[in-house]
């Protein structure tokens, strides 16, 4: 045994744990793992100490490797003989979903991801399902909100083909549960002979009242299965609550890829974060000799990766046991296809988890925003700054096309159209990204994203201590 200086106190630690520990780094976050709050319960007897390593997610594709190198970076202290290191995991909720504008029937959801496509037939509903289900085998609590309203197909791939929606008190959807997953879809609302023939503005309705009414209780992670392409689904989700981030479904077809980049295009433009691309359909293995068959070709994921800088989650193979199960209503849990879902569902937790940590350590981002008193805005930012913001300075710098010219950025709009008197009469949160303010004169169009919101109120407060 080192000999130690210290006595032999529960509770005293080895010179230099805790900084031996701040060494060991998140990968995704780059930060040390005590400033996050992975360390808890740090305590020494002697020379062996004990702590729990609390994880953002189950099954983190990190976990081993941050536990080993605690562990090294404890031994290599002089008073260190053994290392007690306790794995636990905890789902941190995504910070903007905190906002007031969140559904009642999100409180106790965690995180949010949307699972999208530039155009059909690549196997998104498939990926979707099987994702979800390898999460829940994982331990986490998992929901399933199928929006995909003109091919809703969750139904039929989880065995609920014959479910009808049910209602419960006071207008509240109780969502069914099926294979460990709360599932809400489109497709409960009609058959096989009663399809769905609405207008963009009717669906957009609709999964606003979706996300405003289904009982989802305790999750961990929500799933929604969007429609492909981009449209009016896509938008009202991405404004409607904040998500922690989305996965691009695509196919190795360079046609798949170049559609799927819109997709993509379309989540960044509205600060959304893309957790990586999943290539469905990727080969197909054969049974008999171990041949992979790029039926599809090769490339489009890696290439979409590449170009985006956007991490490639996974490489799924054409398999027929896929179809058969998702014809049978039962998602895969074993074989080749079911650790390459249990292995994506690591990989799309741990990112969506780090990106709610990240935003809560983010000090560009709001933590509280208010309409006070004479009708101006109160912004405090997560590193403590605090700005008021005068309803007048906000009009005058209105971003919609009424005000700006989109194509020249020439202001349209002139100091003397503002009333004088003119108010904050409400604001309203946008995604995860920005903010929408109603103005007294009626003017509610303009979405003020908050890294334009931050600089307008350091302009403002400049512009006040100049005048004192």
């Amino acid at each position: 045994m080192k000999n130690s200086k210290y006595s032999q106190g529960p509770v005293v630690l080895p010179m230099g744990a805790e900084e031996a520990l701040r060494a060991v780094r998140d990968p995704l976050l780059k930060r040390d793992v005590v400033s996050l709050g992975y360390v808890r319960g740090l305590t020494a007897s002697g020379s062996r100490v004990r702590f729990t390593l609390r994880l953002p997610s189950p099954a983190s594709p990190h976990g081993d490797a941050l536990a080993a190198q605690c562990r090294e970076a404890l031994l290599a202290l002089d008073d260190v003989d053994e290392v007690d290191i306790e794995t636990a995991w905890e789902v941190p909720r995504l910070p903007a979903l905190e906002s007031q504008t969140t559904p009642a029937a999100l409180a106790q959801v965690k995180q949010i991801v949307a699972v999208a496509s530039g155009k059909g037939g690549v196997g998104k509903s498939t990926v979707a399902v099987n994702l979800a289900f390898a999460c829940a085998r994982a331990g986490a609590r998992v929901g399933i909100l199928d929006v995909d309203v003109y091919g809703p197909s969750v139904p039929a791939m989880l065995g609920l083909r014959d479910h009808s929606l049910a209602g419960g008190q006071q207008g509240v959807l109780e969502p069914v549960e099926a294979h460990g997953l709360k599932v809400m879809s489109m497709g409960f609302l009609t058959t096989s002979e009663t399809p769905l023939v609405w207008r963009g503005p009717i669906v957009s309705q609709l999964v606003q009242q979706f996300l405003g009414t289904v009982a989802w209780g305790e999750l961990d992670y929500l799933f929604v299965d969007l429609p492909p392409g981009t449209g009016d689904i896509q938008l009202t989700l991405t404004q409607a609550v904040p998500l922690s981030g989305a996965i691009i479904v695509t196919t190795p077809q360079e046609v798949a890829y170049t559609i799927a980049e819109k997709g993509l295009r379309m989540f960044q433009q509205v600060k959304v974060p893309i957790l990586g691309i999943v290539e469905n359909m990727a080969y197909y293995h054969c049974p008999e000799c171990g041949h992979n068959d790029p039926i599809f070709r090769e490339g489009g994921g890696t290439a979409a990766s590449q170009k985006l800088d956007i991490p490639l989650l996974a490489r799924i193979p054409l398999n027929s046991s896929i179809a058969a199960a998702m014809d049978a209503g039962e998602p895969i849990a074993e074989g080749e296809i079911g650790d390459a879902f249990a292995a994506l569902a690591g990989e799309v937790m741990a990112r969506s988890s780090a990106t709610a940590l990240g935003e809560a350590l983010n000090p560009a981002a709001p933590q509280e925003l208010a309409v006070v008193a004479g009708g101006a805005v109160q912004v405090k930012w997560r590193d403590g700054v605090e700005q008021i913001i005068p309803a007048h300075t906000l009009r005058s710098e209105c971003p919609c096309a009424g005000c700006v010219d989109e194509f020249s950025g020439e202001k349209l709009l002139q100091p003397g159209q503002i009333p004088a008197d003119i108010t904050v009469a409400s604001s309203a949160s946008v995604g995860r990204y920005a903010v929408r303010l109603d103005f007294s004169d009626g003017h509610n169009s303009g979405i003020f994203e908050f890294a334009r919101l931050r600089t307008i109120g350091d302009a403002a407060a400049d512009a006040a201590a100049f005048e004192v």
